[in-house]
């Protein structure tokens, strides 16, 4: 990215670093709470960990957060970026921007992430950025100023390249006629104790098939326990014939708030595709989070942009995935940069 020859921005900024959930400004978390889609990387964690920090009274020094605002006044702020850790290891870095992508200035864009990039440097080792994942050019914006202050190259072919998009009860799709199946038989139900073995390998060749994320066999058995034991994994089940039951598909949703669910894994082993589980299964699990005793207003997920998946997401409601269609505010392209492997320290999500 070019360094903007319009300095007017330079002293803008200013960024407050947050070590405890205490320390967290309420005008960041209604920032958050009003656009709860795009803050679905940072505000589920950053709730749950809020709840532990009052349960026990501790903070922990693997999560920080960042608050970049408009000027030394702090009047408006601009964008939140989190050091945190997820289920199976440390996060990227996440920075959500209060403001719409199109509303977002390239000379602005630069002295706010310079603001952020100091502020991170101050707060955190920089082994600990190996990624980080933002709508593109805030994304881009961060690489090329963290490169230049850390000395660590960002890679130029995104980790991935993915859009956002959500769903609600009134644009999810209604059920297609079902795919007649002959000698098939399924069930797509919440998983159980019984389920981890299989969504562990699951798990496992999920990460296969997104580097550098990959897991070992003992890792993948690892995330699949803790999936089940959170609640927040379903399975489509399936039987040909007279053979065993297997878990065809897994749908799992590991970033929740009060107002919306994020589908973080959709899976469907090789040996059954095209049979229509994915889909049968991620509507099933968006009508049980849409209408369920505590009801989400909003399912959010990333479809990376190259996958076919996303045609199946179209066909359940998610929202300007269709191509023929016009834009939706809301849907943007997001991207995962990584910094050179060599020297930052891998984490995993």
């Amino acid at each position: 990215m070019p360094v903007p020859v319009n300095d007017s921005f330079k002293s803008s900024f200013d960024v407050q670093i947050c070590l405890s959930t205490k320390d967290f400004p309420q005008k960041a978390l209604t920032a958050m709470e009003a656009n709860p889609v795009a803050a679905n990387v940072i505000l589920p964690t950053f709730l749950k960990r809020r709840a532990k920090e009052e349960r026990t009274g501790l903070p922990n020094a693997d999560y920080t957060w960042l608050v970049c605002y408009d000027s030394p006044s702090r009047t408006e702020v601009r964008f939140i970026a989190s050091i945190t850790r997820g289920m199976m290891g440390n996060y990227p870095l996440f920075i959500f921007s209060v403001r719409p992508r199109q509303s977002l200035d390239d000379g602005e864009l630069y002295f706010a992430m310079e603001a952020l990039s100091q502020a991170l440097d101050a707060s955190v080792p920089q082994q600990r950025v190996y990624s980080v994942f933002a709508v593109d050019i805030v994304a881009e914006a961060f690489a090329a100023v963290w490169s230049r202050r850390a000395g660590i190259e960002s890679y130029t072919r995104p980790y991935y390249d993915s859009t956002i998009s959500f769903c609600s009860k009134r644009n999810i799709a209604p059920v297609r006629q079902n795919t007649i199946l002959p000698d098939i038989e399924h069930e797509c139900c919440p998983a159980s104790r019984e389920d981890i073995p299989a969504i562990g390998k699951l798990c496992e060749m999920f990460a296969a098939e997104s580097e550098p994320f990959v897991l070992t066999p003992s890792q993948g058995q690892e995330e699949g326990e803790k999936l089940v034991t959170s609640g927040q994994v379903w399975v489509h089940r399936i039987r040909r014939g007279n053979g065993p039951s297997e878990i065809a598909s897994i749908v799992a949703y590991t970033r929740n708030c009060n107002k919306v669910a994020t589908i973080t894994k959709v899976y469907t082993n090789p040996k059954w595709r095209k049979l229509g589980c994915a889909e049968r299964l991620v509507r099933r699990v968006c009508k049980h989070l849409l209408y369920s005793t505590d009801p989400k207003e909003y399912i959010a997920l990333f479809v990376g942009n190259d996958n076919p998946a996303a045609k199946v997401y179209n066909r359940v409601g998610f929202l300007g995935l269709d191509k023929s269609k016009g834009p939706v505010e809301g849907v943007d392209r997001w991207v995962e940069i990584g910094f050179d492997r060599r020297f930052v320290q891998q984490g995993h999500w």
